[in-house]
């Protein structure tokens, strides 16, 4: 899953568990979602559209699909969320299969580019910061290098906090219960943070013989997927994609592209998640 030029990473990077789970060569509980890239929906049009359940990883531009979507439908941002708002990063594909649905949308985003989106939510929720959140002012991640230092170096301020963080976000979302019927069951650990969880978890299933459609946006060229998403399913509209930024606010100082950063997220912290973003969207 690793580039030519692969970071070295640190003990413990990346989740040698999340990285057994999320084996895209190998796993049949992630591979009919790729197998199944490209099929054509199993009901056209507006009907079949508002037919889909969303996977919207923290990050990755969900909040700009379901309010593309009301847009588009004449019907509210939340009614799109499966179970409401406060399932809005936590439905999966077993979820969307479960409650009969034929198709699921899903935005995708390169790991580092999710993580720098997920600071600067953060960082607009400043006032609002605890011990889960990826900025720290008492322990001095006010920036996102600062953020990635402390994952590396065990010296550095909040890093046994961080991966903490890491550790207990990394295997998620998952089912609370038994009555979940779901894949894997596991008791949320604090601190947690959706930013953390995996894109590639929002994919896991068992083997089914009636499987939903998918059809992926990637934020890096969200304009073209969004008219692509629509011919898809046959629809014949002019309504733009919606660009919501959900109470992100510019943060450039704290966000200054890094290149060493950028590979040791990709090639440390979520692997799996680069491999999926290259063969979805073709990128980094």
């Amino acid at each position: 899953m690793q580039s030519p030029a692969a970071t070295e990473c640190p003990p413990g990077l990346p989740s040698l568990e999340a990285q057994a789970l999320f084996d895209w060569h190998t796993s049949e509980r992630l591979l009919p979602r790729l197998r199944a890239k490209g099929n054509p929906p199993h009901v056209s049009g507006l009907k079949g559209i508002q037919a889909c359940g969303l996977l919207l990883p923290a990050g990755t531009g969900g909040t700009s699909l379901a309010t593309g979507l009301g847009n588009l439908t004449h019907r509210g941002e939340v009614s799109w969320y499966i179970g409401g708002i406060g399932y809005k990063h936590l439905v999966t594909f077993r979820h969307v299969r479960l409650t009969n649905r034929p198709c699921a949308l899903m935005t995708v985003r390169d790991p580092y580019e999710r993580l720098r989106s997920g600071f600067r939510f953060d960082t607009g929720q400043f006032h609002n910061t605890h011990h889960a959140a990826l900025i720290s002012n008492y322990q001095k991640r006010r920036t996102l290098h600062e953020l990635l230092n402390a994952f590396r170096n065990p010296s550095a301020p909040g890093h046994a906090t961080v991966r903490s963080m890491y550790n207990h976000s990394v295997l998620h979302p998952t089912c609370r219960s038994d009555a979940d019927a779901c894949v894997r069951k596991k008791t949320p650990e604090a601190p947690m943070n959706p930013f953390l969880y995996p894109q590639s978890a929002y994919l896991l299933d068992d083997s089914s013989a009636s499987v939903p459609t998918i059809h992926f946006l990637c934020a890096n060229n969200y304009a073209a997927n969004w008219r692509k998403l629509l011919s898809e399913f046959g629809i014949e509209s002019d309504m733009p994609p919606a660009h919501a930024l959900s109470g992100r606010r510019p943060t450039s100082s704290a966000l200054p592209y890094d290149d060493a950063d950028a590979r040791f997220v990709r090639d440390c912290l979520y692997p799996w998640d680069a491999y999926l973003n290259q063969h979805v969207c073709g990128t980094p």
